[in-house]
């Protein structure tokens, strides 16, 4: 009977761990600089809907988590891809706004993310960095902590926006940066992927 017992508790235990294993994240060497790089299993997608252009038109910006280890020298960015279903014949609009800093809003807390001014050399593998299959996107590289990670993972309301500023350089007031704000909202479950991340990476400290 006690072996049963066991049996079943283990199978159990098996059961529950089962989805986080699903959503543990992938590890590959970049050939090139010799960094390893940690990547998460699925992406924080943000959407924003633009249905007064076209039936389920929708910008999108995808975050994808990375822990760049280079010789123990470690750096953790949030990839941030822009990217759209509407054809607007060019990237002015992406390039555009990749340029502005993202203002993640995680249970209330603002959080600033600005771009490294060069782009990884270590990060070019799109494929591998869960870039979307648009045929127009924009990119940049977000510096950020694990500590970070593990609060928006944890956060129960998240949106995100692009930081407004006004022609002279001065924030503009919050009513006026409120009324003309584009607020993107979650798109999908990407939050239990980048806790799975941030566990994980955590452990290896």
């Amino acid at each position: 009977m006690l072996a049963r017992i066991s049996v079943a508790l283990l199978l159990l235990c098996c059961a529950v761990r089962a989805p986080a294993a699903d959503l543990a994240p992938s590890e590959y060497l970049d050939e090139r600089t010799g960094a390893t790089i940690t990547v998460v299993h699925e992406p924080l997608v943000f959407a924003l809907e633009r249905s007064i252009l076209a039936a389920n038109a929708r910008d999108y910006v995808s975050l994808t988590a990375v822990e760049v280890d280079r010789s123990g020298r470690i750096e953790v960015y949030l990839i941030g891809y822009v990217w759209s279903t509407i054809d607007r014949r060019t990237h002015g609009v992406q390039a555009d706004l990749i340029r502005k800093p993202l203002e993640l809003s995680a249970d209330g807390r603002l959080v600033r993310l600005v771009s490294a001014a060069q782009f990884p050399k270590d990060l070019l593998d799109e494929q591998r960095l869960l870039a979307p299959k648009a045929s127009r996107l924009e990119r940049a590289a977000y510096p950020a902590s694990r500590e970070l990670l593990r609060y928006i993972a944890a956060s129960k309301h998240l949106s995100l926006s692009f930081a407004l500023e006004s022609s002279d350089g001065d924030a503009e007031s919050d009513a006026a940066l409120d009324a003309e704000r584009e607020v993107y909202e979650p798109w999908g479950a990407g939050q239990k992927a980048l806790q799975a991340f941030a566990e994980h990476t955590s452990s290896f400290q």
